[in-house]
């Protein structure tokens, strides 16, 4: 006879199969967004050639989400919370490695500390293993390294503010609302609108240039 799990570990098993449900429809687009956002910091010099790739990008910012989780709703989607996850992700990616590289060039090789964002999320993974793409024929997806659509999105270096980006990429490429983008971005919507607004402008006048 199989033994009932507790009250407390059914709950979060129903909350871990909801979180995959609900990421489930967009895990491949999260999965180009993770692309599109790594050529923009290899362009920047921030990275190295896969390091980190794609999947890994994806897999840390999807961490985040689900740590974070609570603040989902029905005006804030998990999509949307995603996409400024990887920005933000990435962001502390190469902080981090732009501060390593300048510790690395101080001490000798014996005295730098491992860092501690490749080390295990205990709290994480002892709450909820995620499934992608190890299981689930859902997740098993790889981005395809090349598409040439995926570049394009990307020549936005030396254009736009990073901000301007993020808002652009958002409601642009990824269709999500505005009102939405704030929220997933931490800014008011008015904001949101007029970071729209300067990005195209500047996208305009770089096309203009360009022609």
């Amino acid at each position: 006879m199989s033994k009932i799990p507790p009250p407390w570990r059914q709950a979060a098993e129903a909350d871990g199969q909801a979180f995959d449900r609900a990421l489930a429809p967009t895990y491949r687009e999260l999965l180009q967004a993770a692309q599109r956002e790594l050529r923009h910091r290899l362009t920047l010099g921030q990275f190295a050639p896969d390091n980190p790739t794609p999947e890994q990008l994806l897999d840390m910012a999807l961490q985040r989400v689900w740590r974070e989780r609570r603040r989902l709703s029905s005006t804030l989607g998990i999509k949307a919370f995603a996409l400024a996850s990887i920005f933000r992700t990435a962001e502390a990616l190469a902080a981090r490695e732009d501060g390593r590289s300048r510790t690395t060039t101080e001490l000798f090789p014996e005295e730098v500390e491992p860092d501690p964002l490749y080390e295990n999320d205990d709290d994480f993974w002892q709450s909820h293993e995620l499934e992608y793409p190890k299981n689930s024929q859902v997740f098993s997806g790889t981005v395809d390294r090349a598409r040439e659509d995926v570049a394009e999105e990307d020549e936005f270096v030396g254009w736009l503010a990073p901000r301007e980006r993020e808002v652009l990429l958002m409601h642009e490429v990824h269709g999500v609302p505005l009102q939405e983008v704030g929220l997933a971005l931490g800014i008011t919507p008015a904001e949101a609108e007029g970071l729209l607004a300067s990005a195209r402008r500047r996208v305009r006048a770089a096309d203009k240039a360009a022609h």
